[in-house]
């Protein structure tokens, strides 16, 4: 009795049995196939190595930098204006062309000036030819006399005026200025300030007065030599040559 108990049990177990696997298969082979079968996990590693703490702090975006521009200062000159003093005109009744005397060998004279100053050797032929209309012989070149009248004519350009033949005279009296220029007698004509061509310089302003035309016509002169220098000039007349 007991061992028929025993089947219907087992019997009915196993019915039991193959119902709930008939009803639940899907949830035990699920089961029986997570015991049995061994399950692949994928896991993908990341192929670029971690990157150091420096590296990563090193990537992080920087702001950019604010330039502040720098102020540019314009120098600005200032436009120097040079102001041109005019001399107010006062009348004058000094006539033109006319020579006065103003010292005891000096005079002056009132006259307008050429665009260019003579060379020496301008006046020279301007002297030349007036000299001629007027009868006296012409005055040869001499070396000796032009290097002195030049350096005169320096000087008086330097003290910008005349010097009423001092120089001339101490140089001749105190200097032996005969010998030096190998002359008996000697002569000067001086003037400064004027801006004359060569007639001009002969036929105007040495013309103008008695005693400076009348040296420079002198026959007995047969040497000359003639100095120029800015607005000063120097006429040595010399005679007697030795």
């Amino acid at each position: 009795m007991k061992s028929k108990i025993g089947w219907v049990v087992i019997i009915v177990e196993l019915g039991l049995i193959a119902i709930l696997t008939t009803k639940y298969w899907k949830e035990i082979n699920g089961f029986v196939d997570l015991l049995i079968s061994p399950k692949i996990i994928e896991i993908k590693l990341n192929s670029e190595p971690q990157k150091r703490d420096e590296e990563i702090e090193s990537t992080k975006e920087t702001p950019s930098r604010v330039m502040t521009p720098t102020p540019k200062i314009k120098i600005i000159t200032p436009t120097i204006i040079k102001k041109k003093i005019y001399p107010t005109p006062t009348d004058d009744d000094t006539p033109w062309g006319v020579a006065r005397q103003v010292g005891e060998v000096t005079w002056t004279m009132k006259i307008g000036e050429d665009e260019k100053m003579a060379t020496a050797k301008e006046i020279w032929n301007a002297l030349n030819n007036y000299r001629q209309t007027h009868g006296s012989q012409i005055l040869n070149w001499d070396t000796k006399l032009a290097d002195y009248a030049q350096n005169r004519a320096v000087y008086l350009s330097s003290i910008k005026n005349v010097d009423e033949h001092k120089g001339f005279s101490d140089f001749l009296n105190n200097e032996n200025g005969f010998d030096k220029l190998g002359f008996t007698a000697l002569g000067e004509n001086i003037s400064y300030g004027y801006k004359l061509n060569g007639v001009h310089t002969i036929e105007w302003m040495y013309a103008g007065d008695k005693p400076h035309n009348d040296n420079q016509l002198d026959n007995k002169w047969n040497y000359v030599g003639i100095g120029v220098d800015g607005l000063a000039t120097c006429l040595i007349f010399g005679t007697g040559k030795f």
